[in-house]
């Protein structure tokens, strides 16, 4: 645990930390947060570009276990996260109902933002596990605003799901920019018909104008 608490950025120097004008964010997420998969390498993107809009992220793990052993661990996940003083939670979705039965009834003077890839109860589940880990997971979100989906069609499924509509919100993944395609050289006459026809095999390029008149 104590690895996983230094993970991701945590090494970028106490300026930026004791700075009032940088936002403090903690993301719990479930396990080690630098495992190379798509969702944590994608978490640690975020957490890299952060101090580039006067923001630091820092994670916090809920120790990966047999379902539902991490529930007990919930007293300690919430001291570390007070021991790093964030502006805001971003709480995970793989790892919100672990913290359900351990979060205060009532809004906390810390924003809690949870962060939402699946519905309540999670994918591919027994029946047991999926009803356990949605009564988990909803316990989670009851104070948590906004609800942010990863997608319309998961926010549509997540008010069916019973979550409230108003606290939804629509957060799409981001990307990289694609770079702009590079313009292709104009070819003409018959030094572009010897690069654009095969010779003896009868296939012209379809457009190609010196080809159209042969």
């Amino acid at each position: 645990l104590a690895a996983t608490q230094e993970a991701a950025g945590t090494e970028q120097g106490r300026s930026d930390v004791d700075d009032a004008h940088v936002l403090m964010v903690s993301r719990v997420t479930l396990g080690d947060p630098g495992t190379l998969t798509g969702g944590y390498l994608y978490h640690q993107r975020i957490a890299a570009l952060a101090p580039r809009f006067a923001a630091h992220v820092r994670f916090v793990s809920v120790p990966a276990a047999p379902f539902p052993l991490p529930v007990a661990t919930g007293p300690l996940v919430l001291r570390r996260l007070a021991r790093q003083h964030p502006d805001v939670l971003l709480l995970d979705s793989i790892a919100a109902g672990y913290l359900g039965p351990w979060l205060p009834p009532r809004r906390s003077r810390i924003p809690v933002v949870a962060v939402l890839h699946q519905p309540p109860g999670g994918i591919d589940h027994g029946r047991v596990r999926t009803a356990t880990q949605a009564l988990l997971d909803r316990w989670a979100y009851r104070t948590a605003s906004p609800l942010s989906a990863a997608s319309a069609a998961l926010a549509d499924d997540l008010a069916a799901a019973g979550l409230p509509r108003a606290r939804l919100r629509v957060v799409p993944p981001g990307r990289d920019v694609a770079p702009s395609p590079v313009k292709a050289p104009a070819i003409s006459g018959w030094a572009g018909a010897r690069r654009c026809c095969r010779p003896g095999t009868g296939w012209r390029a379809r457009g190609c104008s010196t080809c159209s008149r042969r």
